[in-house]
């Protein structure tokens, strides 16, 4: 099962009522359940996503079409997907490592240090992005990749690559 720990932030853009959240279960997954955020970046927004696992984010920009409740667990799986792949993860590997997510549900948020790991992501997606000249001339997939390179006191000063292989090798 997939949960997606939405900040009220996202509720809201989804229009989800506090009603159909889920109180999350822990999970089988290797990845455990996700963090959901969404920010601004420049004139679109941005979801960024988080393993309360491993930490291991990454973003994805709306298109022109909302973001709906129908669309947020397909976007985040299909965002996970590439993830892995650009990391260069075998397929079976990817495949095996995402057996849990069959069906997905919404629920809060309900760490207060995950939360406050998810914000300091967004801002620092936010900050490389600007300082990297924006969505038009920003390397996304550079700024992805070191950011999940990045040592996280959280994690006992592994980054959260490090921490999704060692999750990871028994499916490689």
């Amino acid at each position: 099962m997939l949960y997606l720990k939405c900040t009220g932030i996202v509720q809201k853009a989804l229009g989800l009522p506090k009603t159909l959240l889920a109180d999350a279960e822990p999970t089988s997954a290797q990845l455990g359940n996700w963090y959901v955020n969404r920010f601004d970046v420049g004139r679109r927004k941005a979801h960024v996503f988080m393993s309360e696992t491993t930490l291991l984010s990454f973003i994805l920009l709306q298109g022109k079409t909302p973001v709906t409740t129908e669309t947020l667990p397909t976007m985040m799986l299909a965002g996970l997907t590439q993830l892995l792949q650009m990391r260069g993860m075998s397929e079976d590997a990817i495949e095996r490592a995402m057996v849990h997510y069959h069906d997905g549900l919404f629920a809060r948020t309900d760490s207060r240090p995950d939360l406050g790991s998810l914000n300091d992501l967004a801002q620092r997606y936010q900050w490389m992005i600007e300082c990297d000249g924006g969505l038009d001339r920003c390397d996304l997939t550079r700024i992805i990749m070191g950011t999940n390179n990045m040592p996280q006191r959280r994690l006992g000063w592994c980054s959260s690559w490090d921490m999704t292989q060692s999750k990871l090798q028994l499916l490689s």
